[in-house]
């Protein structure tokens, strides 16, 4: 099985949601079902176990088993980064041995939350993290998690294995700064979808999120016209991309994204409570009422999940 560097750790990867049956269990073949899809949808990796997975709805046992599904799924044909992140250090490290014997190419971890720890506290977690692996690791800055700014993240960049970040936060300005005051190596991964157009342009090396599950072709199309300096195109299919996602968050957000795959034919399955379902068949049509409307009213041409619901 092909292993990839933390150099090929680039361009579009979807944060994979857990296909979980109407029990809320994990579903096996919905899982290796939306490894396939996204995979032939030329994405450029796979962010796993990772919130948009439903991580902090799962026993560490059942990310263990998530992480072993998909791994053997992939088998070698794209990168994979195995969130292992959680408020203990034991469970993360322990957690983090276990994907790197399953075969991931890279881990990610939030920090350590909920108690307000220090500096050095965190630290010391990402430090012990590295000490028991050879992968690369990428910190996960997010705000739920208490956001850590430049001079945190440069300490953190001096631990050996740490190679990247994501970023989940709108301040795009920061990403030259990382890049000048860290190293131009040191892998930016921007991690707001709505804005993934000025995440690239900022700087950022890749794109990591929820919605590249429902619309990979999308994200894929904005990053390769990025590449090639279209902009104006890349401008146009963000726009694109923001109709869908404003409307889906004052509905559900994930809920929604697996509603979405579901109509593929994808069986992305269901959310855990607490999250709700959209299982409620008035609610669902009416949900694809509106969405139709939103295809006249707006040019939503190339979105394949709409397409489907159009035929």
């Amino acid at each position: 099985m092909k292993k990839f560097l933390a150099e090929d750790l680039n361009g579009v990867m979807p944060a994979m949601i857990t296909s979980f049956n109407k029990d809320e269990n994990i579903n096996k073949e919905g899982i290796r079902k939306t490894v396939n899809y996204l995979v032939s949808q030329n994405v450029h990796g796979l962010y796993i176990t990772g919130s948009t997975g439903e991580t902090f709805l799962m026993s560490p046992d059942e990310k263990k088993e998530v992480i072993d599904i998909i791994v053997e799924e992939v088998n070698g044909r794209v990168p994979v980064i195995a969130h292992i992140g959680s408020i203990g250090t034991k469970i993360t490290i322990e957690l983090g041995q276990h994907a790197e014997k399953s075969g991931v190419d890279a881990l990610s971890a939030l920090p350590p939350f909920y108690y307000g720890f220090s500096n050095n506290e965190i630290y010391n977690y990402y430090n012990d993290i590295s000490n028991s692996s050879n992968l690369p690791i990428i910190v996960y800055n997010i705000s739920q998690a208490n956001l850590m700014d430049l001079d945190t993240l440069k300490k953190l960049a001096s631990i050996k294995n740490i190679k990247g970040v994501k970023y989940t936060a709108p301040t795009h300005f920061n990403f030259s700064k990382i890049k000048k005051e860290i190293s131009n190596d040191f892998k930016i991964y921007s991690g707001m979808d709505e804005m993934a157009l000025s995440g690239i342009i900022s700087g950022a090396d890749g794109m990591i999120g929820s919605f590249y599950n429902l619309m990979p072709e999308m994200f894929v199309y904005l990053f390769s016209q990025l590449q090639k300096g279209d902009i104006n195109e890349a401008k146009k299919t963000q726009e694109k991309i923001n109709i869908i996602i404003v409307y889906a968050l004052e509905k559900s957000g994930y809920p929604f994204i697996k509603m979405g795959m579901n109509w593929l034919g994808i069986d992305s399955g269901y959310v855990r409570r607490p999250f709700v379902s959209i299982t409620d068949s008035d609610v669902e049509n009416e949900i694809k009422k509106d969405l139709k409307i939103l295809s006249k009213e707006n040019d939503l041409s190339g979105i394949k999940f709409l397409e489907e619901l159009l035929k």
